[in-house]
């Protein structure tokens, strides 16, 4: 794996790619994005996709969502480092539209991009959440069908933030027609892209000699595309970074969507 390149969700996931979440810090591992954290990168997805729909040549890479930095995978499986929020949004995303799209071929396509199958192998799920995460994310999300019977009311010891972004989805999923949600997973899937960063390993230093120092992230390809990532407030989509990296104010009106995205978070 070199040490940064550019991949699109479904080569992120692809192949016999797995990931867990964890930590380079002290910071929880944890999904915590609340409703408006949800609503805006689903508003950033939507106009994306849209956008995309009125141009003849669509470029390979063309939505990013920034950078995530993960571990030199160990038995198969890197830890993911930055950028969990996120990619636990996209699998929620894809899991519901598995589970609402009409034939078993576009069911079973999506759901080898959240879950690894193999003969003789017992399946395994492209992302592991952390341990107070996933045993709720593995029954309600990501078993076929799931999310199209979450529960009425939330069971005992369910984590906040999944269950509310989960009904967020689920009322985000409503308005979706069938042309809308193909659309959006194929940009996703294809045209949806982030840089993955491998994180530096520090090697044992000789005696009287500092550890190297880890090198930078690379930051994201073009700047004139979302800057997401995963602690900072929610972003403004589509800012362009000045010279003292100041994000351009964003004067377009709120949309449709976002309209009623933000009264479904209130």
């Amino acid at each position: 794996m070199k040490r940064a390149n550019i991949v699109t969700i479904g080569d992120l996931f692809g192949g016999n790619s797995r990931y867990r979440c964890g930590t380079a810090g002290p910071d929880s591992p944890s999904f915590h994005w609340e409703p408006p954290h949800v609503a805006q990168m689903l508003v950033d997805l939507e106009d994306a996709a849209r956008e995309s729909e009125d141009e003849e040549d669509v470029s390979e890479e063309r939505f990013y969502l920034g950078v995530i930095t993960v571990s030199p995978p160990k038995s198969g499986v890197s830890t993911l480092l930055d950028g969990q929020q996120r990619l636990i949004l996209i699998s929620m995303f894809l899991a519901f539209a598995r589970d609402r799209m009409p034939t078993n071929r576009e069911r079973n396509r999506i759901d080898r991009v959240l879950v690894r199958r193999a003969w003789n192998r017992s399946p395994e799920p492209r992302l592991r959440l952390a341990p107070e995460d996933h045993a709720w994310f593995a029954h309600f999300i990501l078993p076929p069908g799931a999310t199209a019977r979450l529960p009425q009311t939330a069971p005992l010891g369910s984590p906040r933030e999944l269950l509310l972004a989960a009904r967020f989805l689920e009322h985000a999923f409503a308005a979706y027609d069938l042309h809308d949600l193909r659309s959006i997973v194929d940009f996703l899937l294809h045209h949806t892209a982030v840089c993955r960063s491998l994180a530096t390993v520090h090697q044992p230093a000789a005696p009287d000699m500092p550890f190297a120092p880890s090198l930078p992230a690379l930051p994201a390809p073009t700047p004139y595309r979302a800057a997401w990532n995963d602690n900072s407030p929610v972003p403004s989509p589509y800012a362009v970074p000045q010279p003292a990296f100041t994000p351009a104010p964003k004067p377009a009106p709120v949309s449709a969507p976002a309209a009623r995205y933000r009264v479904a978070a209130e």
